[in-house]
């Protein structure tokens, strides 16, 4: 129930919205401010994936070392469930194996992950379409107030060539903000689709009356015309899509290689590696770029942080097991330089 609160809260006060519009403030450009608030977000997270994955580390390398013993207290206890379940705390216990605080950790950094997602989805999701009414709008009040202040200048323009010049100067100050790279407007998909709000969906959010729907229809089909011209009006060629369907589906493979360490993938790990990436897919095509560049550079930097934590316990693992072997090394030379002596 707190939980459901604090996820309640978070949307209901529009905190992610605030934090995405202090990056955008910062960087001007919404598509790159989501990049750096991701990577300043998983930085900020990571400490508590680092503690899940050196926790559960610690307890794979103690169930190897405590399983001789296990198989043991099996073998001798078999036939009384009591006593083997004493035997095994008591085992637990001298190897300092605590699965209830591994649990907690995988829980909470679980449900921190869940929240932050679910709760990042809804808002950019809702504040998107938001974002899609209001900059249009304030190309439509561009429209109305060069109309209204063409009588009071001096300008060699026609009407038509003054509102023309007027709403393609606000496009492109809007423009700076909501365009990145290819894509024309980041509220949007990555797709073939008009970069504007679609007209009946801006009406019915403004109710407008049936007369004024009517000027404001005139209006949108010319403000469209000023800006596409005679060229198709489309947001983007789906480039993000794919290439979130392919960082998707690069980052199970790593992540399962890296935990088979070169043996065959299991069934689920073969299965996971198709799931996610079409959930991926069809989260791309229903979703704005904004929140798929969120997912693609989330994706990245987990992969990246969990690739550099692997192989840095790989290398101490394997340090540790080469002083091990010397250790014994020198043991066995110390015995037998004993024995040579009292020959």
């Amino acid at each position: 129930m707190e939980m459901l609160n604090s996820v309640s809260l978070l949307l209901a006060n529009n905190f992610w919205a605030i934090i995405i519009d202090f990056f955008a403030d910062w960087i001007v450009n919404y598509g790159w401010a989501i990049i750096v608030f991701t990577i300043c977000l998983k930085l900020v997270l990571s400490p508590l994936d680092i503690i899940q994955r050196l926790q559960s580390q610690k307890q794979a390398s103690a169930n190897a070392a405590m399983q001789p013993e296990m198989e043991e207290l099996k073998a001798k206890y078999g036939n009384d469930r009591d006593r083997l379940n004493q035997e095994t705390t008591k085992l637990y216990k001298k190897y300092n194996v605590s699965i209830g605080g591994m649990c907690f950790t995988m829980l909470i950094t679980l449900l921190i992950s869940l929240v932050v997602l679910f709760t990042l989805y809804s808002s950019i999701r809702s504040y998107g379409e938001e974002k899609l009414y209001t900059t249009y709008q304030e190309l439509d009040t561009a429209y109305v107030q060069a109309e209204e202040n063409y009588a009071n200048i001096e300008t060699d323009l026609s009407l038509d060539e003054y509102v023309a010049t007027v709403v393609q100067d606000k496009y492109d100050e809007l423009s700076e903000q909501n365009s990145w790279l290819w894509i024309k407007n980041v509220w949007k998909s990555d797709t073939n689709t008009s970069q504007f709000v679609d007209f009946e969906d801006y009406a019915n959010h403004y109710n407008l009356t049936d007369e004024d729907r009517t000027l404001a229809q005139t209006r949108y089909d010319n403000i469209v015309r000023i800006i596409v011209g005679d060229g198709n009006d489309v947001n983007g060629y789906y480039v993000i899509i794919i290439l979130a369907v392919l960082v998707s589906f690069l980052t199970q493979f790593l992540s399962a290689k890296l935990v088979s360490k070169g043996q065959k993938m299991n069934m689920m790990n073969k299965i996971m590696m198709f799931v996610i990436p079409l959930t991926m897919l069809i989260l791309a095509l229903t979703s704005n770029v904004v929140f798929t560049l969120y997912v693609i550079v989330n994706s990245l930097m987990t992969a990246i942080i969990s690739t550099i934590l692997t192989l840095i316990i790989r290398a101490k693992n394997k340090n540790s097991k080469d002083g091990d072997v010397l250790l014994k090394k020198k043991n066995v030379e110390v015995v037998e330089y004993s024995r040579n002596y009292r020959k």
